[in-house]
């Protein structure tokens, strides 16, 4: 019996693998080298090429896809908001030929370019090579020169523990998330959450009305990356962008998941998607419950005793739905949450008080005739309950809705757009706001090792209210030095301002979880610069990289919120000055990876002849990750410091610090093969075990709001995989 079992499996095996006339061919964006999900792919014999051929499309239901190509073949891949490429058979065998890689075993990148590229970008792409790399070459830099930037993809932090996109941000370097009044946002470079500009397919996610966007109410079963850009973007992003930007991708896949941990937490996700119509159609959906009833010790009174979170619950639904095609795509995301406003630990008044948070996010693009349209329409609904006291009840809706229109002229790229906000509010508030913009983008893209690679950009944005705020910025990178073959040392640097006007006003909900109006002036980045180094060596699977930069930054009236102060409410200062290191290592030896990173920011408010530090900006902070990998086993460790950090407007002082924390995850995760992978769909199970804030830290995010000590959760995650 055994016999027979070892004989079929040895006949079976070979099916496992794809045929070897077969390449993984993979399509990514030309300007940030992000995953492109839902291209069109055609395999056509050449002599097909200039005429109608019955060759079946398939719609890529990820950036990858294993197809045969022959040397007579050419391939032609579409995808809304990028200009069609076609590649041919002998070209492909070309590349493999010269990288002497075996065809059975590797991957063919090509990139596709936006559709508002300039006629240099398109140059470059015909005189750049195809590249082929082996798989573990996955590559997610963002280009834009002079930037430093990171991208971790969703199959990488899953194998990791991270079953949010919380937990995916805080794998990634240079990243600090900040919680309070239930609400999740990312902070970059010392900037404040409604300072970092967070987009989903190019699409903003940032309120209207509080600036912020709450990453927790995104479904990771739906994303494919994410990419993080530290400072200003006026131009790629536009008004707001002042720490950095945070772009997310979508994805489509077939994946179901289910986590479950301490302190009440239970999560079910799950992504689908199909083709019909001649389009990719997705769907992703996420459930999340938690009690969050910790046990912590409250030292404000007269003894330290210990006490528990009460109505500290949280309940989130999450939903999005895409439809992708050649010429057009359409986005849909929506999110309710709701949970207990339970305020510092020392004043339990409000621990029955409620919020509720619904968001509804509509995104279109079309291509037409070179160009690209783009509109969306972004609703937010708040709402806070006091039972103990209805007095303090509030309600705000605020809609915000805009266009653009982009393209280029020969060798610059421009963009056009309009917009509109309104919000309504109890007490009879209403404000209303129009607004629109002009940018230009101009940019010499290296087609050698030893160019520059340049991008130059200025935008201009009128707003009703507060007239037209110009900003520009320049970046340039350039490869200094080869040192042999597989190394190679970059200089890099870029200079940029930034405006963020607050399109009605910046909105709280805050303890005593009131609605508070507060009129702002904008908020001016005059300076944002970086300059440094970079060193990269190795090859895809034996790699190492050692990054670093010095950074500055002077903001005028910035808008800053000072806790502690009976308003609650964010303010105008009157200098912001930010001065700063920023550096970061990558080691990869085959089963074993490393990775470090270490910020040291001086933060320093200038106001009434005072100087202050900003509160919460830590001086320094750091984190690692060490990952031990084998064909199906994954051990991950992850580290994460922060210094002490000021909490209150005044001198610093010791007395007036947060304690520094130190936080250790630990992961192990198992892959199981449920079903091979060729002639049949592959199906794979990934099961995860993290123990988080293995140490047991005690820490606060915000002064006076405890957060739960060790805590440990279990997933399990389903994902199929086309044939």
């Amino acid at each position: 019996m055994s016999i027979a079992v070892l004989l079929l499996v040895s006949l079976i095996a070979p099916l496992n693998q794809p045929p070897r006339d077969a390449t993984t061919i993979c399509v990514t964006d030309a300007r940030t080298r992000a995953p492109v999900v839902g291209a069109e792919l055609t395999v056509r014999p050449t002599a097909a090429m200039l005429r109608q051929s019955s060759a079946p499309a398939r719609r890529l239901e990820g950036a990858c896809a294993v197809v045969r190509v022959g040397r007579t073949d050419s391939v032609h891949v579409t995808r809304a908001g990028y200009t069609s490429r076609v590649v041919t058979g002998a070209q492909a065998a070309g590349a493999q030929a010269a990288g002497d890689i075996r065809l059975n075993g590797d991957t063919l990148w090509l990139s596709l370019l936006p559709r508002d590229a300039t006629s240099a970008e398109r140059a470059a792409q015909q005189l750049a090579p195809l590249r082929v790399t082996a798989p573990a070459d996955i590559s997610g830099t963002e280009r834009t020169a002079g930037r430093t930037s990171a991208t971790l993809t969703t199959a990488d932090a899953r194998i990791a523990g991270a079953s949010s996109v919380n937990a995916l941000l805080a794998l990634m370097p240079y990243t600090n998330l900040r919680t309070a009044r239930g609400e999740t946002g990312l902070s970059l470079r010392g900037a404040r959450r409604e300072q970092v500009a967070i987009t989903l397919d190019g699409m903003p996610l940032n309120d209207p009305a509080t600036g912020m966007a709450d990453v927790s109410d995104i479904p990771l079963a739906g994303l494919q990356s994410a990419t993080v850009a530290l400072g200003a973007d006026p131009v790629g992003t536009g008004a707001g962008a002042t720490g950095g930007v945070l772009a997310l991708t979508s994805s489509a896949q077939r994946v179901a998941s289910v986590r479950l941990g301490a302190f009440g937490q239970r999560t079910i996700e799950g992504a689908w998607h199909a083709q019909t119509a001649g389009a990719l159609w997705q769907a992703s959906a996420a459930r999340r419950t938690a009690s969050n009833d910790f046990a912590f010790v409250n030292d404000a009174g007269a003894a330290p005793q210990r006490e528990a979170r009460v109505n500290n619950d949280e309940q989130r639904t999450t939903a999005s739905i895409g439809v992708m095609g050649s010429r057009a795509q359409l986005s849909v995301l929506g999110s309710t949450s709701e949970r207990g406003m339970v305020g510092p630990a020392n004043v339990r008044s409000y621990d029955a008080d409620r919020a509720r948070t619904d968001r509804v996010l509509v995104r279109a693009q079309a291509g037409l005739r070179g160009t690209v349209l783009v509109a969306g329409v972004r609703r937010l609904s708040l709402r806070y309950v006091d039972p103990t006291r209805p007095a303090l009840d509030a309600r705000a809706v605020a809609w915000a809705a805009d266009a653009e229109w982009r393209g280029a002229l020969r060798d610059v790229a421009w963009r056009l757009g309009v917009g509109a906000d309104r919000l309504a509010a109890t007490g009879g508030i209403t404000q209303q706001r129009r607004r629109g913009f002009v940018a230009v983008t101009r940019a010499w893209r290296a087609t050698g090792d030893d160019r520059w690679n340049i991008d130059i950009g200025a935008r201009a944005d009128v707003i009703e209210g507060s007239g037209v705020r110009p900003t520009a910025s320049v970046g340039a990178e350039r490869r200094i030095a080869r040192l042999g073959q597989q190394t190679q040392l970059v200089a890099f640097g870029r200079v940029a301002q930034a405006v963020r006007v607050p399109t009605l006003y910046d909105l709280y909900f805050s303890s005593p979880q009131r609605l508070f109006v507060r009129a702002l002036s904008p908020e001016r980045v005059d300076l944002d610069a970086s300059s440094g180094l970079r060193i990269v060596a190795g090859t895809a699977r034996r790699r190492a990289s050692l990054e670093g930069a010095v950074v500055a930054r002077n903001t005028r009236d910035a808008i800053v919120w000072f806790p502690g102060n009976f308003g609650w409410s964010p303010a105008n200062v009157g200098v912001e000055q930010l001065r700063g290191v920023e550096s970061r290592a990558e080691l990869a030896l085959g089963v074993a990876s490393a990775s470090a990173w270490v910020t040291a920011y001086d933060a320093i408010l200038s106001t009434g002849g005072l100087r202050i530090p900003t509160p919460y900006v830590p001086r320094v902070a750091g984190g690692a990750q060490l990952q031990l990998n084998t064909a199906a086993q994954h051990v991950t460790i992850v580290w994460r410091g922060t210094g002490a950090r000021p909490y209150t407007a005044g001198p610093r002082n010791p007395d007036f610090e947060l304690a520094a924390l130190s936080l250790v995850d630990v992961t192990v995760a198992q892959q199981l093969r449920v079903l091979p992978y060729w002639p049949w769909p592959r199906l794979d199970a990934l099961v995860a075990f993290s123990l988080e804030n293995a140490a047991d830290a005690s820490w606060q995010s915000v002064r006076g709001f405890p957060s739960p000590g060790r805590s440990w959760a279990m997933s399990f995650t389903l994902q199929h995989f086309p044939r």
